[in-house]
């Protein structure tokens, strides 16, 4: 049996929304890496065999501008 890895992304109401699957751990969260360097947004990677959420990335904080002040 092969274990597949969902990829979440989680919208500003909370809910998540699919994106892709990868066949591995390691590709997911390469994957999610990627995609959370051009989002601000939270992603977690699912397994849906046995309905664990097996890694989270939180939502990037904005960085701080610095006001000069």
């Amino acid at each position: 049996m092969t274990t597949l890895f969902d990829i979440l992304k989680k919208d500003c109401k909370g809910t998540f929304h699919w994106l892709e699957t990868a066949s591995d751990i390691e590709t997911a969260k390469a994957r999610v890496l990627k995609l959370s360097s051009e989002s601000q947004d939270e992603f977690v990677v699912f397994r849906g065999i046995d309905l664990q959420v097996v890694a989270k990335f939180p939502a990037a904080q904005p960085t701080p501008k610095y006001s000069g002040n």
